[in-house]
C-alpha cells in the first residue's frame, strides 16, 4: 500500500491525486514561494494497516523515508496503535528510490517467507546500502529551508558554488563545493559513475531523478551506464516533492544500488545537534 505525502505549497495543501501538482510546485520554486512537506495523516496510515490486518495478513512492515526529512515516522508509530497485528516501522534513513529498494528489498524477503524482523532488516539494510548523491543549482531554497543560513549562501552565490549533496544519517548533508556548474557536473558524474562502477550489486539500479526535467535525466543516466556499467538497470524518476522542497530546481539525483567499494560520501558525517 501507498500512502500519500501532502505537498504544502504557500501554505495550502496538494495532494497526489491532483493533476496539477507537479507543476503547481515547479512554478513555486521557480517564483520562489515556500514549499514544505507534511506528513500524513497518522488515520490515513491507519486505515492502510486496518485493511491489511482485515485481509488476514499476520503483520506489516511499513518502510518509510528518513525520519529527519519528514513526520512521517512518527505518524506511522502514532498509526499502528490499537492494530491487532505487529506493524513494524522502519525508518530508512534515506529517500527517493534508496527508500524504494528497501521496499522492493522487503518484498522479496517476504516473499522468501522470512518473519516480520528479517523483512524489516531487509529494508533497512537494502537502503542503508544506496548511494544518494545530489547536485543543485542554487543555494536559494537550501536558504529558504533552514538548510543553510544566509551568509553561507550569500558568499556561495558570490562564489558560484554548487554543492553536492548526499544523505547521511538521514540527513541531508554536504559531499563537495565544486565552484561552477560545469566543474559540479563533472563531479556529479565522476562520483557517481565510481559509485555504480564499483557496486557489488548483480546488475545494480541507477536511478536518476530529476525535477521537470525527464530528458536531461535520461541523458545522464545513459551516459553513466555506457561509461562505467552497461549491465546496469537504469531508471529515470521525478524526485519526490519531499526533496524537491529541500534543493530546488535544476536538482539531479543519482541513487546507486549498493554495497559499493566507492561510497559517494565517504568519512561525511551528518552534523551534531549544536554544533
Amino acid at each position: 500500500a501507498l500512502v500519500d505525502m501532502p505537498v504544502l505549497i504557500g501554505g495550502q495543501l496538494h495532494t497526489e491525486d491532483e493533476a496539477d501538482r507537479l507543476s503547481t510546485l515547479v512554478v513555486a520554486l521557480a517564483e520562489g514561494r515556500p514549499v514544505t512537506t507534511s506528513r500524513p495523516a497518522p488515520g490515513r496510515l491507519r486505515a492502510a494497516y486496518r485493511g491489511f490486518e482485515d485481509a488476514g495478513f499476520e503483520a506489516v512492515v511499513s518502510v518509510h523515508l528518513s525520519g529527519e526529512l519528514s513526520g512521517t515516522v512518527g505518524a506511522a508509530r502514532i498509526a499502528r496503535q490499537d492494530i491487532g497485528i505487529p506493524v513494524r516501522i522502519v525508518d530508512t534513513r534515506s529517500a527517493g528510490l534508496a527508500q524504494g529498494l528497501g521496499v522492493r528489498a522487503a518484498l522479496e524477503a517476504a516473499a522468501s517467507g522470512e518473519g516480520i524482523d528479517d523483512v524489516a532488516r531487509a529494508a533497512t539494510e537494502a537502503a542503508e546500502r544506496a548511494q544518494v548523491l545530489i547536485q543543485v543549482r542554487s543555494l536559494d531554497t537550501l536558504r529558504r529551508g533552514g538548510r543553510v543560513n544566509p551568509t553561507t549562501a550569500m558568499v556561495g552565490t558570490m562564489l558560484q558554488i554548487k554543492p553536492l549533496l548526499s544523505l547521511a544519517e538521514g540527513k541531508i548533508v554536504t559531499v563537495e563545493r565544486p565552484v561552477s556548474l560545469p566543474r559540479a557536473k563533472q563531479r556529479f558524474m565522476a562520483l557517481a559513475g565510481e559509485a555504480l562502477e564499483h557496486s557489488e550489486a548483480q546488475h545494480p539500479v541507477l536511478c536518476v531523478h530529476h525535477v521537470a526535467d525527464p530528458h536531461g535525466a535520461r541523458e545522464i543516466g545513459e551516459v553513466l551506464v555506457d561509461r562505467h556499467r552497461p549491465d546496469a538497470e537504469l531508471v529515470v524518476s521525478e524526485l519526490p516533492p519531499v526533496l524537491s522542497a529541500h534543493v530546488g530546481l535544476g536538482t539531479k539525483a543519482a541513487i546507486v544500488e549498493g554495497p559499493t567499494s566507492s561510497p559517494v560520501a565517504h568519512g561525511v558525517k551528518a552534523p551534531q545537534p549544536g554544533a
